[in-house]
Formats: structure tokens, sequence, C-alpha cells
């Protein structure tokens, strides 16, 4: 069975969802999740962004990338609900302009990081 990979975003915001599932799916497969993982991805405004790192890290700053790990054992259905990654949307079309990027290339890198964060 194929990775599963769930979205959350405000719909004006125009993201690429198929991009998204792409991205995050290579992102699992680098760190070793060929199957049965799914991965939560959350895209979120500066505000939320900021109250979640508040909320759960004590730091007030507005993160690019925040993890909620799960788990990294198969439940009894055999799948494993890696977590959540929260991505800040701004920082992200911030973060494409001041690199001169294009989105693929920073989104895949935060998705790889966001991978890394549920991993510890």
């Amino acid at each position: 069975m194929d990775n599963l990979v769930l979205i959350n975003h405000n719909k004006n915001w125009g993201l690429n969802e198929s991009l998204v599932e792409k991205l995050a799916k290579k992102a699992l497969k680098e760190k070793g999740f060929n199957e049965n993982v799914e991965l939560s991805i959350r895209f979120v405004g500066r505000k939320v962004a900021r109250d979640l790192n508040v909320n759960y890290r004590k730091m007030s700053y507005i993160p690019q990338v925040l993890g909620f790990p799960m788990s990294k054992e198969e439940d009894a259905d055999g799948k494993i609900r890696l977590g959540d990654i929260v991505i800040c949307t701004q920082k992200l079309k911030y973060e494409v302009e001041f690199q001169k990027s294009n989105l693929d290339v920073v989104l895949y890198s935060w998705l790889v990081h966001g991978v890394e964060n549920l991993l510890k």
C-alpha cells in the first residue's frame, strides 16, 4: 500500500495539492518510508503558526515548519501514522522570493525537515 498524505489548507491560497503530495511522498521515501505511512501536512498563516509555537514549544517567534510526531510504529492496521507537519504559508512564500527559487525546491526541503522532526 502506498503512503498516504493528508493535506489541509485554505482553498484561497491556490495550493497545488498534487505537487505537495508528490513532494511529501518523495521526502518520505528519502527517509526510508516507501509504503504504509500516513502523514498530515497543514498549511497555516503566521498567527496560527506563532500560536502553535507558543503553546507547544514555549517560543514566541513565527516558525517556518513545526512537527508534531505521533508514532514510528505500525498500528494494528499496518499503517504508521507518523504525525503532522505544519508549514507557515507566508514564510514559505517569502523564502521562495528571498532565495530566488521556485516553490517546489523550497517546499521539498521543508518537507524533508518536517519528516526529520517527526523522527526525532
